[in-house]
């Protein structure tokens, strides 16, 4: 998730003023980052927030003494909070420093939003989403991950949906989606997020299908026959391909071909005989 919070920070106007002015200096070397910036402090909080954005994992180390197992080993089992699994962190024990589960792990994070979404839709199927936080505390900003899940079908399923994906980050409490597709059963699910971390994803939203009927499909494009062959059996066949049309409102999992042959009678006259057939996608 840092990652990807990470790029989206990158393309927003405000949290993009956080990663600057040791931006550069961080991708090439992250020691050279925190060296160059000890007299900036404009530089030196750029440098922490990076640090804290991709190596260091929510909560804090736990107090050496209370280390035991493997834990309290007087080796140098890790470096970073990155190298240790899961949630652990990298944590000292008084002699070494292995990976430990972390203390305070939501100290400074924020509370979820309310489980309730709300759906609006208008007349074009665009829909917006919007929900409500509780009441948080914070110094530092925070901003939503919206993610979906989805099934097709005549009737809403999470054993059949799709799995989550993120779809948008935001600092409102409502995003606008124009991508969705009637005749798909949705649901939804955010998370707050700060530098401190989150407390994870409400639970699944109650399932939303657009009330915009769905268009049919084009017609395949870019119709080519391949090479005719004929069996002593007086079985022809002619191979027949195309590209599908692009996708939209519905899945297409069906073609039918029509095709037409021509019959040869004792008379001059030519009779026209019409065939279908219904592939699979």
């Amino acid at each position: 998730m840092n990652g990807q919070i990470l790029t989206w920070c990158e393309g927003h106007r405000r949290c993009a003023q956080c990663l600057q002015p040791c931006k550069e200096l961080w991708d090439s070397d992250k020691n050279q980052c925190q060296r160059q910036c000890e007299k900036h402090h404009e530089c030196l909080t750029s440098c922490e927030f990076l640090k804290s954005i991709q190596m260091v994992k929510q909560g804090d180390c736990p107090a050496p003494q209370k280390a035991w197992g493997f834990a309290a080993a007087c080796v140098q089992s890790c470096n970073s909070d990155t190298e240790c699994p899961s949630s652990r962190k990298c944590c000292s024990n008084g002699c070494g420093q292995t990976c430990q589960a972390p203390a305070n792990m939501f100290k400074g994070v924020p509370l979820k939003p309310r489980k309730e979404l709300s759906f609006t839709e208008d007349k074009n199927g665009n829909l917006a989403v919007a929900w409500m936080s509780k009441f948080n505390i914070s110094m530092e900003p925070v901003f939503y991950i919206l993610q979906t899940r989805w099934n097709s079908g005549m009737y809403p399923s999470e054993d059949d949906a799709s799995k989550w994906e993120t779809i948008a980050y935001t600092i409102e409490e409502h995003v606008d989606l124009k991508t969705l597709r009637p005749n798909i059963w949705y649901q939804f699910r955010v998370a707050a997020v700060n530098i401190h971390g989150t407390r994870g994803f409400t639970t699944p939203s109650k399932h939303f299908h657009s009330s915009r009927d769905p268009t049919t499909p084009a017609a395949p494009r870019n119709l080519r026959k391949g090479n005719f062959t004929a069996s002593h059996n007086g079985v022809f066949s002619l191979p027949i391909h195309w590209d599908p049309p692009q996708e939209e409102d519905l899945f297409i999992h069906h073609y039918r071909i029509y095709w037409s042959q021509w019959v040869s009678r004792k008379t001059v006259f030519l009779t026209k005989k019409e065939n279908w057939k219904i592939i699979e996608g």
